[in-house]
């Protein structure tokens, strides 16, 4: 007589490893492998594997944005991976463009001979006070300064304009001008770009200017 042998686990008995109907034993799913059976007794093992950002990638990856713009550009947050982090990049400053819009009544402040004078970068609009070690104009003694040598005297009752400062400065270069009311300078900026200077008020404190970039 044939008797039909019961497929699957016998009660109280281990289950057959090579059955596909058998759930693996509890804990398995935490093996940094895992094996499964095909046909023809063929095996397939496959590996766990986790990806993880470290912070450690951070720095490079930072270097590279600052060393190329268009990977700066491109890389202005890093998100580091399991915390959730977000690292931001600090990208370099740009260079300020030139701007025709005058400021009016823009103050400088004047040396008083005991203290070092404040210099002005008027590549910015409105000017702003210079770096050290970058090209500036100043007010001491009744006189605007460039430490640059990139003034001129406007010398004529017209409107200063782009092509006029710049053969100014190129002819009568300056370091050094005296200061009154009504005067108008032509300066060229540490980007080249002309512009004038109008006095409009000073006293031993301050020198008042309306400026603006020419073109």
């Amino acid at each position: 007589m044939n008797t039909d042998r019961m497929r699957g686990a016998r009660p109280g008995g281990p289950a057959p490893q090579g059955d596909a109907d058998v759930p693996p034993p509890p804990g398995t799913h935490h093996s940094p492998t895992q094996t499964v059976t095909a046909g023809d007794n063929a095996r397939i093992t496959q590996k766990n594997t986790q990806m993880k950002f470290s912070i450690p990638v951070v720095g490079p990856l930072l270097s590279l944005a600052f060393a190329h713009p268009v990977i700066a550009g491109l890389t202005a947050v890093a998100v580091v991976g399991g915390g959730g982090a977000a690292v931001s990049a600090a990208l370099p400053d740009s260079t300020p463009s030139p701007s025709t819009a005058v400021v009016r009544g823009f103050v400088m402040k004047a040396a008083d001979g005991q203290t070092a004078p404040t210099g002005y970068d008027f590549t910015h609009s409105p000017p702003a006070v210079a770096d050290a070690g970058t090209d500036a104009v100043y007010a001491q003694g009744g006189y605007l300064l460039s430490t640059a040598g990139k003034l001129a005297e406007w010398q004529t009752s017209e409107p200063p304009t782009a092509q006029g400062c710049r053969k100014a400065v190129a002819e009568h270069p300056v370091r050094r001008t005296v200061v009154g009311v009504a005067y108008v300078a032509c300066y060229l900026d540490r980007n080249g770009d002309p512009g004038y200077i109008s006095v409009t008020a000073h006293d031993n404190d301050s020198v008042t200017v309306d400026t603006a970039h020419l073109k």
